[in-house]
C-alpha cells in the first residue's frame, strides 16, 4: 500500500467526519425522500452522496483498489484486498429521525478485516482500529481505548442485543432465536451499528444479526478482533460477509451458536 495503515485510518476518519455535514443536511428534513431499491431496502440522497464522496477519497488514496459499497456495488481491482462502505447503516432509522444510524468504512486485506471506522454522528462518537492502532472510541476531542469483553459463564448472565424480532420470524433460526432471547439476563432490539457500539463499550455481552452484508460487518469484524471478541456466523466460523452474525467473547459466541443450532435441529 502506498500509505501506512495508520495514515489511512486517520484519512478515512477525517473524511467520515466531514460526511456528517452531508447527512445532517437531510436528517430530520421534511423534504427527505426515501426510495426503495430492487431488493426493497430503502435509500436516500444522503446515502448516495456520502458513498460517492468516500469512494473518491479511497480511490485517490489507494488507486486501483477494489471498493465494495452498498449503493454503487463493486469497482476497481478484483482481489481479496478491498474497501467496504456503508454510507448510512440504518437508513430506516435515519429516515425517521432516530439517532442509531452510522457511517461505516472497512478494509479487508487478503481475506482479513484490518481497518474499521464506525461513526455515530448524532451522538458525536467514532470508533476505529487499524494495524498498529489499538481499537479506540473518540467522543469529540477525547479518545480512549476500547477494552476486552467480560467473561460470561451462562446465557442467564448475558446482555444480548439484536436487530429486531421481525428479521427472524420467517428464517430457519426462528425457534433458536426465541430460545436464545428467553434465556438471557436482558435482551433488547437495538439495530444497525448502534447495538455493536454498546458491545464494544462493554455494556452488552453479545450482538446477533440476521440479514447483514459485508459492508455492514467488515469494519465491526476488525474492531471485534482487536478487542478480544469474535465475529462469526451461526456455524461458529469466522465470517464478516453475512447474512448472519454473532459478536461476543469467544466462549459466549460458542454458547449462542449452540443454542441457535440445537433448537433448529430439535435436540
Amino acid at each position: 500500500m502506498a500509505a501506512s495503515d495508520r495514515s489511512l485510518l486517520a484519512l478515512i476518519e477525517k473524511e467520515v467526519l466531514r460526511c456528517r455535514a452531508i447527512a445532517f443536511r437531510h436528517f430530520r428534513s421534511a423534504s427527505l425522500r426515501v426510495e426503495l431499491k430492487s431488493d426493497r431496502s430503502p435509500v436516500t440522497i444522503a446515502d448516495r452522496a456520502i458513498e460517492e464522496r468516500l469512494r473518491r477519497v479511497i480511490e485517490r488514496a489507494c488507486p486501483g483498489e477494489r471498493v465494495v459499497g452498498e449503493e454503487f456495488g463493486s469497482s476497481g481491482g478484483d482481489s481479496t484486498s478491498y474497501w467496504t462502505i456503508d454510507p448510512i447503516d440504518g437508513t430506516r432509522a435515519f429516515s425517521r429521525g432516530l439517532p442509531s444510524w452510522g457511517i461505516l468504512v472497512g478494509r479487508v486485506e487478503r481475506g482479513l478485516p484490518t481497518i474499521g471506522i464506525c461513526d455515530f454522528p448524532v451522538i458525536d462518537v467514532t470508533v476505529g482500529v487499524a494495524p498498529g492502532v489499538s481499537a479506540y472510541e473518540r467522543i469529540g476531542p477525547r479518545r480512549q481505548r476500547l477494552g476486552p469483553p467480560r467473561a460470561v459463564r451462562s446465557l442467564g448472565e448475558a446482555v444480548l442485543f439484536h436487530g429486531g424480532r421481525r428479521w427472524w420470524l420467517k428464517g430457519r433460526f426462528a425457534g433458536g432465536f426465541d430460545r436464545l432471547v428467553s434465556s438471557c439476563f436482558l435482551e433488547r432490539a437495538y439495530g444497525d451499528c448502534y447495538g455493536y457500539l454498546w458491545a464494544l463499550r462493554g455494556h452488552v455481552d453479545a450482538v446477533v444479526d440476521y440479514g447483514v452484508k459485508v459492508w455492514d460487518v467488515a469494519p465491526l469484524a476488525a474492531l471485534a478482533r482487536a478487542t478480544g471478541r469474535v465475529l462469526t456466523d451461526f456455524s461458529g466460523r469466522a465470517n464478516f460477509t453475512g447474512p448472519e452474525t454473532v459478536m461476543a467473547h469467544p466462549a459466549l459466541a460458542r454458547l449462542i451458536v449452540n443454542t441457535l443450532t440445537r433448537t433448529q435441529s430439535g435436540h
